[in-house]
């Protein structure tokens, strides 16, 4: 339902009286627990009740207390001499695990009650598809799919029975035949939804070192859940809405789509056709073969599309789309066509990505020395997807934002996105594509060298963005934080059913993955890194392979060079186990000594930081003696060359030590209270001594190890008060992040207020250099965004009148907004106005056909300071009213920062729990997501009992990690205000200016 639909409430309107004889009974607030005059009332103990349900006499509620409390006395002797209780806060040994539900397996039986005679999750070796034929059929009206196809497979051992995967489809042929065409009878079929397997038994064995083929039909759905092959729609200019068919298949959806052997080792030949009707444009991973009229066999005016056969390649990675897109191409150095597709419309909004994406190509084929063998490669926007993109061989597809941009509203932050994007799916199409890992448990082989490989090729395109500085930025400090969570995971983790695959798409597999490849490079150096990557190339060609293939290609890279590095050795420290090291420095003398220990945010009775744990730390440091030169040592044992710790000179007159030159190294250093001063008299002396990397890793470590409780949290406050001078975007990007993060847990303290003059004392100065003209560098408009950003959120009165007045121009047309600084606009007009400016971007929102401006308008209508506002934004939001599935987690992840929602997108979870579960599905990374959006910031006991009493009994599926995660967060925060909150008090209010 559209907004003006639905009508304001009356605030004005009193309370139900009572007679004075009647005592209500209150399972919840009343209208000033919740929110009250536009605000949120904090006293949680009544936000997370309901309101007023029954009345009663005196007599009978003495009677009913005193029965409450006879149960409450008998519950607590009973839980007192069964178990002891967290009750909310602990801060030794935590363990959340028992809080999480565990669905255990159920017995393999099949749909018809039959025992399923194949138990295991992987697929039986015995067989080995060589080459799929599939045609499809998806009726976008009816939303019915029939499949009609055949598999040429391999048999490697003697077996009677064939295994594969199929979910959600319904075998209405099945016939199995030798090479010469006899037919093998078949004797049963079962299907066991559990394991999404399906299980074909034949009446004669199948031979060692045959082939033969199985041919099926079968029947299925257009899935509506953005997963598999499902449905999508878009509006055109004259408000038609057009249909339209895509793919997404990984890690485990292409048994959705037809039946298949959906592993990722499992690499054949697949040779794609759909029918489709004739207005209507069919893409898939290669090229068109032919079109021929099918209207006898599958219905009138139908034709079918039949694609050239592919290369070998794992199931995930096939693609089609039936659409009526538009296109724009370009032809690369080496003759590969190169388009882009989007909705006719739009196509105009493709021109920069198709520039860049070519650029890319050519970089990346020339980097790895290795030609891309198929004939063309599609990238197609899609107006419903889940991931970001999707890196399909061929034909990858992408979100509308991560791919279309207007350039006259079109941040630099949004342009950046997009080519980072594409530089991340173009390396797919070699690392990922050529060479797939054999199993996903080395997902971060593909992921992580991705994630590494894009900010490689941006910076070779646009060398003036910093791309490595801000690799620090948006990968090694995000890994950082998530891996110091004693439920973290090795980048190598041992997965087995789709649940658990789903859940490794995070952070770890990605940006620990890419920042541990990044270290590796700095170790090697970039010519060594290259030759062993290329050689990895060449050895596993459209094939499978693991991290220890890699780590011997790169080892044999080394070995004419002078110092030959035993790579396996060195990496094996780094992805088998979980966490990192801090490093610390003493000094004593002239001698360094450097120690390592596994870092934890939280302690865990399960996952306790574990000091058997050591890694071969390439220990880079820089002194005062020679500021420009880096050395190195490895903290390993020069005997047994195992990982300890070390001892190192250094020239007496040396008056500071850092370590971990540029962050290049994936570890976090402390040092002694003498050289922590020394580094702070540094940078508020001559702070440009130290790199932009270097300063911003400074205040993530101080920042990082004080909310650990490692270290005086007057330390990184007083480092930051050099920030006053700091002119360079990555470490005000740090600085900032840590400095809104402590806004959070002083929500409701008195430090808050301090706190916040603080920051307008250290953001006044850059302020008013930079003010809101709009800068040409890029990334000096990436740090005006940022300085423009904190000083209306912290509230400085010239940012937030200037804000304000831009946006008033801005809504009666005076004006047209620039891109870098049109979306802070937005935010500071919706926080600062009602309805009326809140209902005019969500107007516009609905208008625009621009997708980054779709994404600014939906994460400014969040900043509302009116608790009916944000609660009718998430009703929209859960409702799809004009917000589209994908687009969900943007709401509820941009209301939850808002201290006015925070609150609200709880409760909202909670009661629209079941509508998450169906939408999303519990195998969805969304799920945790959602779950870490909602919950991982608060900070206060009742809040932990409150996620843990709901969560205790909701299985949670791929979210299960992000939500024992969740816990420790909020754990994390509860320690660190009870540890420093009135120190942060009395440090504030005497080195804040009076505001």
């Amino acid at each position: 339902m559209d907004s003006s639909a639905r009508r304001r409430p009356d605030r004005n309107a009193g309370p139900n009286a009572y007679h004075e004889d009647e005592v209500t009974v209150l399972t919840g607030p009343s209208k000033s627990a919740g929110i009250e005059d536009g605000k949120i009332n904090y006293e949680k103990g009544e936000f997370y009740t309901n309101p007023p349900v029954a009345t009663c006499s005196r007599k009978q509620a003495v009677f009913i207390i005193g029965l409450i409390l006879a149960t409450l006395l008998t519950c607590s002797l009973i839980i007192a001499f069964v178990r002891p209780s967290h009750c909310g806060h602990v801060e030794e040994g935590l363990d959340f695990h028992e809080d999480v539900a565990v669905t255990p397996p159920p017995e393999a039986i099949a749909t018809n009650g039959e025992p399923f005679p194949w138990n295991d999750v992987r697929l039986p070796d015995s067989i080995v598809p060589l080459r799929y034929s599939v045609v499809l059929h998806p009726n976008l009206t009816t939303l019915f799919l029939r499949g009609q196809m055949e598999v040429v497979f391999a048999v490697q051992k003697e077996t009677n029975f064939i295994v594969f995967h199929g979910k959600d489809v319904t075998l209405t042929v099945v016939m199995v035949k030798d090479k010469n065409m006899r037919e093998i009878m078949t004797t049963r079929t079962l299907y066991y939804p559990y394991h999404q397997q399906i299980y074909i038994e034949l009446k004669n064995y199948l031979m060692p070192g045959n082939n033969y083929s199985l041919a099926l039909r079968y029947e299925g759905m257009v899935r509506t859940d953005l997963e598999g092959l499902y449905i999508s729609s878009y509006k055109s200019p004259g408000g038609v809405k057009r249909y339209l068919v895509t793919t997404h298949f990984q890690p485990t959806s292409a048994r959705t789509a037809f039946p298949c052997w959906d592993e990722p080792n499992y690499k054949a030949r697949f040779k794609i056709g759909v029918v489709r009707q004739r207005n209507y444009v069919a893409l898939s991973n290669m090229p068109l073969d032919n079109t021929e009229d099918v209207s006898i066999f599958w219905g009138s005016g139908l034709v079918q599309d039949n694609f050239h056969e592919s290369v070998p390649m794992s199931t995930y990675l096939v693609a089609l789309v039936v659409c009526d897109y538009g296109r724009i191409h370009e032809v690369t150095k080496t003759g590969v066509t190169l388009s882009i597709y989007a909705p006719p419309h739009m196509t105009s909004q493709a021109e920069f990505a198709l520039k860049a994406a070519v650029k890319l190509f050519d970089y990346f084929q020339s980097f790895f020395g290795f030609s891309y063998p198929l004939p063309k490669l599609d990238l197609i926007s899609m107006p419903d997807f889940a991931a970001g993109a999707m890196e399909n061989w061929g034909l990858a597809v992408f979100r509308e934002s991560a791919l279309l941009m207007d350039n006259n509203t079109t941040s630099s932050s949004a342009k950046q996105r997009v080519v980072l994007i594409l530089a991340h799916e173009l390396a797919h199409q070699w690392y990922g594509n050529l060479v797939t890992m054999k199993w996903w448990d080395d997902l971060w082989l593909s992921e992580g060298f991705a994630s590494f490989s894009e900010y490689i090729g941006v910076h070779h395109i646009f060398p003036e963005w910093a791309m490595m500085d801000q690799f620090l930025h948006s990968n090694t400090m995000p890994a950082l934080r998530t891996d110091a969570l004693p439920t973290s995971h090795a980048v190598s983790v041992t997965v087995s059913d789709p649940i658990e695959i789903e859940a490794i798409f995070d952070t770890i597999s990605y940006s620990k993955g890419a920042s541990i490849f990044y270290m590796l490079q700095r170790v090697l150096g970039e010519e060594i890194m290259r030759r062993g990557l290329m050689l990895y190339l060449e050895r596993h060609q459209f094939g499978n392979a693991n991290m220890d293939d890699l780590w011997q290609a790169l080892s044999l890279g080394t070995l004419n060079s002078s110092h030959p590095v035993p790579v396996k050795d060195m990496m094996d420290t780094w992805t088998h186990q979980l966490g990192y090291p801090l490093v610390t420095l003493r000094r004593h003398g002239n001698m360094i000594h450097a120690s390592q220990k596994h870092f934890l945010l939280v302690n865990s009775s399960l996952h306790g930081a574990n000091s058997s744990h050591k890694w071969h730390v390439p220990l880079s440091f820089t002194t005062s003696a020679a500021p420009n030169i880096e050395s190195q040592i490895w903290m390993r044992d020069p005997l047994s060359l195992r990982a300890s710790d070390i001892n190192f000179e250094i020239p007496m007159n040396v008056s500071w030590i850092k370590a971990n030159v540029n962050a290049s190294g994936y570890y976090r250093v402390n040092y002694e209270p003498a050289i922590w001063q020394s580094l702070i008299r540094v940078l508020a002396n001559q702070p440009t001594t130290f790199s932009p990397a270097d300063r911003a890793q400074l205040i993530d470590d101080a920042f990082t190890l004080a909310w650990a409780g490692m270290l005086n949290v007057t330390v990184p406050l007083t480092l930051s008060q050099y920030l006053v001078n700091e002119t360079e975007y990555l470490p005000w990007s740090t600085a900032l992040y840590h400095l809104r993060k402590l806004d959070t847990v002083l929500s409701i303290r008195t430090a808050r207020r301090s706190l916040h003059c603080f920051v307008r004392h250290l953001v006044t100065p850059l302020y008013s250099i930079m003010g809101w003209t709009t800068k040409v560098p890029h990334i000096q408009s990436l740090l005006q965004r940022e300085i423009l950003e904190a000083a209306v959120y912290f509230g400085l009165s010239s940012a937030v009148n200037e804000a304000r007045r831009l946006f008033s121009q801005w809504m009666s047309g005076q004006v047209q907004l620039p891109p870098d600084i049109r979306d802070i606009v937005y935010s500071t007009g919706i926080k600062y106005g009602g309805w009326t400016e809140w209902d005019y971007c969500w107007q516009r929102y609905k208008e625009t056909n621009v997708p980054d401006e779709r994404l600014n308008f939906l994460r400014a209508l969040a900043a509302s300071n009116d608790p009916w506002i944000l609660q009718q934004y998430l009703d929209f939001a859960m409702e799809r009213n004009s917000i589209r599935v994908q687009d969900i987690r943007t709401v509820v992840e941009s209301v939850a920062r808002n201290p006015v929602g925070s609150l609200l997108v709880w409760r909202q979870l909670q009661t629209r729990w079941n509508m998450i579960e169906v939408t999303f599905g519990r195998a969805s990374f969304t799920i945790g997501r959602l779950i870490l959006a909602a919950v991982s910031h608060f900070h206060d006991p009742l809040d932990l009992k409150s996620v843990q009493t709901f969560f205790r009994n909701v299985n949670v599926g791929s979210g299960k990690r992000s939500l024992m995660q969740s816990l420790e967060l909020i754990q994390a925060n509860i320690n660190f205000l009870n540890k420093n909150d009135r120190q942060l008090e009395q440090w504030l209010s005497r080195n804040s200016p009076r505001c």
